[in-house]
């Protein structure tokens, strides 16, 4: 069966997730603003990195609101609230496993990242200060994942709006309190963030509690909810997908050491590239959200008609809006740059690459896209599979074309390692329809 309203239903979910999903780099751009106007360039460059040692481990864990989401989706589509309510639980409770995990071995994975990473001798020290304090929070962001997860999946996206908002809007206040005000600089950005992750994620488990009432403490309570076999398939969900990200992570790692290597005005002008890819990223994930939702939704129905009416319509939107991203930067980005950081070096570098980051949106929206659909699908294999497939493209391109073109070469190793993965998800489609609703 056709939605009636499909328009109304995609944005429903899309709308409040562009808002609450543009408002995290806006943090990272608060940042940048108020660390890019301090006298020192290598203050940027810390919060470069040490920033991304973080997004490395929450999207590494990102799993956790994806598998979710599909999960939690196709049981809604099923109106099966046991379900809905196991898989919401036994998400959350592994998220805080992992998170006490890495608390516990929070030694090797700094000296890990700083193999992996190599910051130089006089970002080392902020590196440290910055890694050693928001570490803290890394098992509330986790939980606070998986409820996400739940919120996307059951179409209560204004709730995780307002979860979201809670989060950015106290860490960004709390960032230009001890940084601006304070001065505390690297160590300020990272105590903002600890207590705004924290109050996040303590709000989060409030919400869902809220949500689903004492149902979830009687299935805590029984015996057969803590059964091994009783996780696997969200266990099997989630190893694919902690795979893929991996090597998408590692993409990113790569582009970051890359930059490193380069020099430091580099690194920090490509650092406020990224955090644009990051707001671009965030923003086309909104809609495939929707595309996560609706896709498992339609599953759980399996109703073939109402899974492809959803596909066409989120990607047709998740389109326009990469064209209007697109637009914006090839307009626009010398100026916002500017506003950025007043450190001319870095204005320059980043200039230098404008119009072609601004081509960065229409060929990455095919990737973000078709992850939404696979994502409500948990066709995650296919998800792995083509990710390794982009990276290995990537590895070698990524070194021939720096080698060459410098930071030109780089960009455009980064453009067809997007283009990679949405070429290959695009292929496995037509499997993915034929086997999550057999025709009938």
């Amino acid at each position: 069966m056709l939605a009636a309203n499909p328009h109304r239903d995609i944005w429903r979910i899309a709308g409040p997730a562009l808002i609450a999903n543009s408002s995290g780099p806006l943090v990272a751009i608060v940042d940048t603003w108020a660390i890019g106007h301090l006298p020192d360039p290598a203050l940027l460059g810390a919060i470069a990195l040490a920033g991304f040692v973080f997004s490395y481990i929450y999207w590494a864990f990102g799993f956790l609101r994806m598998s979710t989401t599909g999960m939690v989706a196709q049981a809604f589509g099923a109106d099966d609230q046991k379900r809905i309510n196991l898989i919401t639980l036994r998400s959350v409770l592994l998220g805080i496993f992992i998170g006490l995990g890495l608390l516990i071995l929070q030694v090797p994975v700094l000296l890990l990242a700083f193999a992996v990473f190599a910051p130089g001798e006089a970002l080392a020290g902020h590196v440290h200060e910055y890694l050693n304090i928001r570490i803290w929070a890394v098992p509330v962001v986790l939980a606070r994942v998986a409820v996400v997860g739940f919120l996307i999946g059951t179409q209560r996206a204004r709730t995780a709006l307002v979860l979201e908002l809670i989060l950015n809007i106290t860490n960004a206040g709390l960032n230009l309190l001890f940084v601006v005000v304070l001065g505390w600089g690297v160590e300020g950005v990272a105590m903002g963030s600890l207590i705004a992750e924290w109050l996040a994620g303590l709000v989060a488990i409030g919400i869902l509690f809220g949500v689903r009432g004492k149902t979830l403490f009687r299935q805590l309570m029984q015996q057969r909810f803590w059964r091994l076999d009783a996780f696997r398939r969200l266990l099997a969900v989630n190893a694919y997908l902690f795979i893929r990200t991996l090597f998408l992570l590692g993409a990113f790692a790569l582009v970051y050491r890359t930059s490193t290597q380069l020099g430091e005005v580099t690194l920090a002008a490509n650092h406020v590239l990224l955090t644009f890819t990051t707001l671009i990223a965030l923003g086309l994930d909104a809609m495939a959200y929707a595309a996560e939702a609706h896709v498992g939704d339609a599953i759980g129905r399996q109703s073939r008609v109402r899974l492809r009416q959803f596909v066409n319509l989120t990607t047709g939107w998740a389109v326009s809006m990469s064209i209007i991203y697109a637009a914006v930067f090839a307009w626009f980005g010398h100026d916002i740059i500017a506003g950025l950081t007043d450190q001319v070096p870095v204005q320059t570098s980043a200039g230098q690459q404008m119009l072609l980051f601004a081509m960065l949106p229409v060929i990455a929206v095919w990737s973000y896209q078709y992850d939404g659909i696979f994502i409500g699908a948990t066709r995650t294999a296919d998800m792995m599979w083509t990710m390794l497939l982009a990276f290995l493209v990537f590895v070698p391109l990524l070194y021939w074309l720096t080698t060459a073109l410098g930071n030109r070469g780089l960009w455009l190793a980064f453009l067809v390692f997007f283009a990679m993965r949405g070429i290959g998800l695009a292929v496995r489609y037509p499997a993915l329809v034929r086997q999550s609703i057999p025709p009938g």
